[in-house]
């Protein structure tokens, strides 16, 4: 039944209470199943945060661990654009690699939808969801309502 699954609840991730959205669902697309336990999995990037590699390593981080829920999309929580992963692998696998890591494969860019092709979250779409056309752009890392 269409009603088994858990409705959206509120972000309690400290990091991703910034973002532009303040609702989630779990399991999240990693398969947690409380924010709790997302919680302690993302500890592992506070690191890489804070080296600033990405404007988008937040955003994608959140995306996958506290993944946007609304009510159009209650059942199949969002994932984020393979835009987004890319952005913030370019920018981050680097600093990874420096000290021995590599990019993890639960975050694996292959696996997410492309912007023009399925429903995705991305910082751009939500930087320009309430104007008509603007341009993209993708060094944007900033989500903040269109303000026009």
């Amino acid at each position: 039944p269409a009603g088994r699954g858990a409705a959206c609840e509120p972000v309690r991730i400290p990091l991703c209470k910034p973002l532009p959205w303040n609702m989630t669902k779990m399991p999240n697309h990693l398969h947690h199943s409380t924010q709790a336990n997302a919680v302690l999995a993302m500890e592992q990037f506070e690191g890489l945060l804070g080296t600033n590699c990405s404007p988008d390593l937040l955003f994608f981080l959140c995306a996958m661990y506290a993944p946007i829920c609304t009510i159009d999309f209650q059942h199949e929580p969002i994932k984020p654009c393979k835009s987004v992963c890319e952005r913030a692998r370019a920018g981050c696998e680097p600093v990874l690699v420096r000290y021995s890591h590599a990019w993890p494969d639960s975050l694996a860019c292959d696996e997410l939808p492309l912007y023009d092709r399925g429903v995705c979250i991305s910082p751009e779409a939500i930087v320009t969801a309430e104007g008509a056309d603007f341009p993209m752009d993708s060094n944007n890392g900033n989500c903040r309502g269109a303000s026009i």
